[in-house]
C-alpha cells in the first residue's frame, strides 16, 4: 500500500492514479496540506504527487515514477519496444506534462464556473480538515493565488489567450483523429504517452466545466478515451502496437515540435543567460516574460540523451515526422548550459525541484 500525497483534481496525480489503477497497485490518497514538513524532509519539495513507500522511501515526478514502477513489473511494458515509437511516446509524454499545462491552468482559473469548481474542490480535499481557515476566505485566496501565479504569471494575457486556447483545441483535433482509428495513441494497448495525456485530459480538460463541454462536443473520441483509460487493465489479447508512425501520429509530432520543443529551446537559452524570465515566441505568438524553468532544461536533456541513444537509421526516420527547425534542439543543443539536476541519476528517489522556482510563478 503506497501513500500518494496529492489531490483529486491534480494534473499529475491523475496521471499517476491512472497508471496505478492499470497495474492494480494499491494506494492511499493523502493531502499535501498538513504534511508539508514530512514531504520536504522526505523528498525536498511540496508538489503533487509525492509518493511514500512502505519501506520509508520517497518518490516524486511522475515520469521517473512510472519508469521505476514499470521496471518492477514482470508484465509487458507500457514503453514501446520499437525504438522510434518509444522515442515518440517519450516526446508525447513530455508534451503532455510540460506544454498542455498552460492551457489546462488557464481554463481552470480564467473562467468563473471553472475556478469556482476548482477552488471549492481544493478546499474540500486539502484545507477543510487540515487548516483552521474560514471557507470563503480560503477559497478567495486559492482563486487569487492560482490565477495570478499559474495564469498571469505564466504569460497568459489578452494577447496570448487565443493561442493558449487554440493549443487545447489543436490537441483535441489531433487526438480525435488518432482515436477514430485506434483505441490508444500507439495501438490497441496504452503506452506512457496515454498515461501522460491523462494528466491534462482527465483532471483538467475532462473535469473542469468549460473544457469538458468543449471536449464532449468537439472531440467525443477523446472523451471516450478518457473513460477508457480510467478503466483499462492489461490485456494480452490486445498487445498490438502500430509498427510505424502514420499520418495522424506524425501530425501530432509536428505540433509538438512547433510548440513544446520550441518552448524547451527558448527556456534553455534563457536559463543559459541566467534569466529568471524571458520572452518566447511560439507559432508567431509572443509570450512576454514567462518564468524560466531549470526543471524543463533537465526535461530537454533527457530527450536529447534519448535521441543520442538512437541509431542513425532511426534518427533519420524520425526526422521525417518532426518539424526540423524546432526539433533540431534534440540533436544540436551544445550551447545550452546544463541543468545539473539529478546528476546521480537517482530519480524518482532524488531530492526534487519544482518546475517553477518555489512552486508558483510570481505575477511579474
Amino acid at each position: 500500500m503506497m501513500r500518494v500525497y496529492g489531490c483529486k483534481i491534480s494534473y499529475y496525480t491523475g496521471k499517476l492514479e491512472t497508471y496505478l489503477r492499470y497495474r492494480s497497485i494499491s494506494y492511499e490518497n493523502l493531502p499535501t496540506v498538513g504534511n508539508e514538513h514530512k514531504l520536504r524532509t522526505g523528498i525536498g519539495v511540496v508538489q503533487m504527487p509525492v509518493v511514500e513507500l512502505d519501506d520509508g522511501r520517497w518518490l516524486t515526478d511522475t515520469t521517473p515514477i512510472l519508469a521505476w514502477l514499470e521496471s518492477e513489473q514482470s508484465a509487458p511494458s507500457i514503453y514501446p519496444e520499437n525504438p522510434m515509437l518509444k522515442f515518440a511516446a517519450n516526446l508525447i509524454e513530455d508534451y503532455a506534462d510540460e506544454w498542455l499545462w498552460r492551457p489546462a491552468m488557464h481554463y481552470r482559473w480564467s473562467y468563473r464556473a471553472d475556478r469556482n469548481y476548482a477552488a471549492q474542490a481544493l478546499y474540500d480535499d486539502l484545507i477543510a480538515n487540515n487548516r483552521s481557515m474560514p471557507r470563503l476566505i480560503a477559497i478567495q485566496i486559492l482563486k487569487s493565488r492560482q490565477f495570478n501565479g499559474f495564469v498571469r504569471g505564466d504569460g497568459v494575457t489578452t494577447k496570448t489567450r487565443e493561442h493558449v486556447e487554440q493549443t487545447y483545441l489543436t490537441a483535441l483535433d489531433l487526438l480525435q483523429a488518432i482515436f477514430e482509428r485506434r483505441r490508444f495513441v500507439l495501438g490497441d494497448t496504452p503506452t506512457n504517452a496515454d498515461f501522460a495525456l491523462m494528466g491534462p485530459m482527465l483532471r483538467h480538460f475532462g473535469q473542469d466545466p468549460t473544457p469538458a463541454e468543449i471536449m464532449r462536443n468537439r472531440a467525443p473520441a477523446v472523451y471516450e478515451w478518457v473513460a477508457r483509460m480510467w478503466n483499462v487493465k492489461p490485456d494480452a489479447k490486445r498487445l498490438k502496437p502500430i509498427t510505424t508512425i502514420d499520418q495522424v501520429l506524425a501530425n501530432l509530432l509536428v505540433e509538438i515540435s512547433k510548440t513544446h520543443l520550441s518552448q524547451l529551446r527558448q527556456n534553455a537559452q534563457a536559463y543559459s543567460k541566467n534569466l529568471t524570465r524571458y520572452d518566447q515566441t511560439i507559432q508567431d505568438c509572443l509570450y512576454v516574460q514567462v518564468p524560466t524553468s531549470r526543471y524543463r532544461v533537465w526535461c530537454l536533456e533527457e530527450l536529447q540523451h534519448a535521441w543520442a541513444a538512437l541509431d542513425d537509421n532511426t534518427q533519420a526516420k524520425l526526422r521525417q515526422y518532426l518539424s526540423p527547425l524546432e526539433a533540431s534542439v534534440l540533436w544540436d543543443g551544445n550551447s545550452i548550459m546544463p541543468s545539473y539536476y539529478d546528476t546521480e541519476k537517482t530519480a524518482p528517489f532524488n531530492r526534487a525541484i519544482n518546475v517553477f522556482g518555489r512552486g508558483v510563478p510570481p505575477h511579474h
